[in-house]
């Protein structure tokens, strides 16, 4: 079942509104409503749920035919466990073999202090940085080879 708008805008209240706001900017609701309704349009969609409720989801887009935009990648607060992050993982790791996905690129505040330690652990590389933010990009097949991700995925196993 794929998470309704009003699912997504939920979670981003909970894991984006602190850092944005931090960072200076405002977390307007109605225009996170907006924008995620655009982004649906051109974006890939992975999402986990429990007990019927989205606890995360992860949003995708391309930029050329090789490298793709990871431009939302959020957990429920009270379900960053490995059992969900793996689910999530595992997900993104299939639609990047489907849609022949070999770069990621991420932008993430530096408020956002786990989305920034969780990239480095992925083994996303720094490119560019500015007063707010920060730009990441790996190869698909260099996060495949992070312990991280082969466990996400099962390839250890």
């Amino acid at each position: 079942m794929q998470p309704t708008i009003d699912e997504l805008l939920a979670l981003d209240l909970l894991t984006l509104r602190d850092h944005t706001e931090l960072a200076g900017d405002v977390f307007d609701i109605d225009q996170q409503r907006l924008r995620l309704q655009q982004s649906l349009a051109d974006s890939e969609l992975c999402s986990v749920r429990r007990d019927g409720e989205l606890v995360a989801y992860a949003m995708l887009r391309p930029e050329s035919e090789r490298c793709w935009f990871v431009g939302a990648f959020s957990t429920h607060p009270l379900h960053r466990t490995f059992a969900v992050v793996s689910e999530l993982l595992a997900r993104v790791a299939r639609l990047a073999r489907e849609r022949g996905i070999a770069e990621l690129r991420s932008h993430v505040y530096k408020t956002n202090r786990l989305s920034i330690a969780f990239h480095r652990k992925l083994g996303f590389q720094v490119t560019r940085e500015n007063e707010k933010a920060i730009e990441f990009f790996t190869s698909v097949s260099k996060l495949g080879e992070r312990p991280a991700i082969r466990r996400a995925t099962g390839a250890d196993a």
